[in-house]
């Protein structure tokens, strides 16, 4: 026993006199406190990432608010609809900054980030609902516009009764009454369905708006034929026969 603490007292002062490092020896009780700092790394870390997550929702809705009241085309109960709504939302996200970084637990912070998905479909719900009742506000208004030219394009087309683009020139108003008649009612139910979205209705009501999106761009084209039907009876009256 004496001759092995010999060696390696021996082998120690080897070991120094080349400059080789000892690695440290664990205590009892190391792995405990290296534990709880990795898991308190673990917690600021996931704690930060919800409140950048919490921020940027608070700016998102800050950008839909303005949207919605800059708009000249939504309704007034339409807008105030919109905007209570997005006042809820902000009321409850500031709500959850100012207590997540008081919170102290992993149960805290799942509870605060279930809280702002669930009750607050901010990217998810808001967003495609103002977007979408902001476009469809302006087809609606667009549609309407559009529909007090009938009268003139209608006095056009009779002008030019007997003369050769008169035929053609028919057809387009036709086209043209039927575009915007069916749009007057069409955008109206577009409206009405985009409306009735709430956060509780995520994530069944993602295809509605996906859905309602395309309503609205078949509404923009269905207006962009019928201005050309009015261009080809302007035409028309300037002897423009279609041919």
């Amino acid at each position: 026993m004496k001759n092995l603490t010999t060696r390696s007292v021996a082998a120690l002062a080897l070991v120094a006199a080349m400059g080789i490092g000892i690695p440290s020896v664990a205590y009892a009780g190391s792995s405990t406190t290296t534990t709880t700092t990795l898991s308190s790394a673990s917690f600021i870390a996931a704690q930060k990432a919800l409140e950048i997550q919490l921020a940027n929702r608070a700016t998102q809705l800050q950008h839909l608010g303005a949207d919605v009241t800059a708009s000249t085309s939504l309704s007034a109960s339409t807008s105030s609809i919109l905007q209570a709504r997005l006042l809820t939302e902000e009321a409850s996200i500031n709500s959850l900054i100012a207590k997540v970084p008081t919170d102290t637990t992993k149960a805290e912070l799942n509870a605060d980030r279930a809280a702002m998905l669930k009750d607050n479909r901010v990217y998810a719900v808001m967003s495609p609902q103002v977007f979408e009742m902001i476009e469809a506000s302006v087809v609606a208004g667009q549609v309407t516009t559009m529909q007090g030219n009938e009268s003139t394009l209608n006095s056009e087309v009779t002008s030019i009764v007997g003369l050769p683009g008169y035929k053609n020139a028919l057809n387009h108003y036709n086209n043209y009454v039927a575009r915007l008649s069916n749009w007057s009612t069409r955008i109206v139910t577009v409206e009405g369905v985009v409306l009735a979205q709430t956060p509780q209705g995520y994530p069944g009501n993602t295809k509605i708006f996906v859905a309602q999106n395309h309503q609205i761009l078949d509404a923009n084209i269905a207006l962009a034929y019928a201005a050309y039907d009015a261009s080809i009876i302007g035409l028309a009256t300037g002897g423009y026969t279609g041919s």
